[in-house]
């Protein structure tokens, strides 16, 4: 049993029920403290915040997160309809865009076909001179995979990225790796 200002606390004890309730209000709020000092944490964890306005933040936040969430299950079912739109062409498939001096790539690829490996795809960009900044693989669904790569160098690059990478899809990658 725990002792508290010299009384018992539990079964058989001696404190009167206000200081019980006392007791458990007082443990009510220090366990909403810590549940709100968490909360802070993740949504301001630079500065501290009154309660109303981290639980108006947290709120939007949420929204935000659900709102994402929504449209990337939307942009998924769409990549989904069009592969099936699409199952007549020939895959792999390669797009490639530039804006500025940013360039990105995506590749699909059917799984059951000879497996294109990542640090291949990286090797073609950083070959023509162009910084990787980002590189991602996601499978589909049982049958698709998606490599996308955006990389940053003088807009001319995308083209000689674009010729080497088609060049390197249909002669097959060297098996050799740096």
């Amino acid at each position: 049993m725990e002792r508290e200002s010299g009384k018992e606390v539990g079964e058989g004890s001696s404190m009167s029920p206000r200081e019980q309730r006392n007791l458990k209000e007082k443990e009510r709020r220090m366990r909403m403290k810590h549940l709100f000092d968490v909360l802070s944490s993740h949504v301001s964890p630079t500065q501290r915040l009154p309660v109303p306005q981290l639980i108006d933040q947290a709120t939007s936040y949420m929204i935000q997160l659900k709102e994402k969430v929504n449209y990337l299950r939307e942009k998924k079912v769409t990549l989904l309809g069009e592969m099936g739109k699409h199952s007549s062409s020939p895959l792999p498939r390669l797009s490639i865009y530039s804006r500025d001096s940013t360039i990105q790539m995506n590749l699909t690829m059917d799984l059951n076909m000879k497996r294109v490996m990542l640090h291949q795809l990286l090797r073609v960009f950083e070959e023509e001179g162009a910084e990787v900044m980002n590189a991602n693989v996601q499978k589909l669904n049982d049958r698709m995979i998606i490599y996308t790569i955006i990389a940053q160098h003088h807009i001319p690059t995308a083209i000689f990225v674009g010729k080497s990478l088609e060049q390197a899809l249909t002669d097959g990658f060297p098996r050799k790796c740096n």
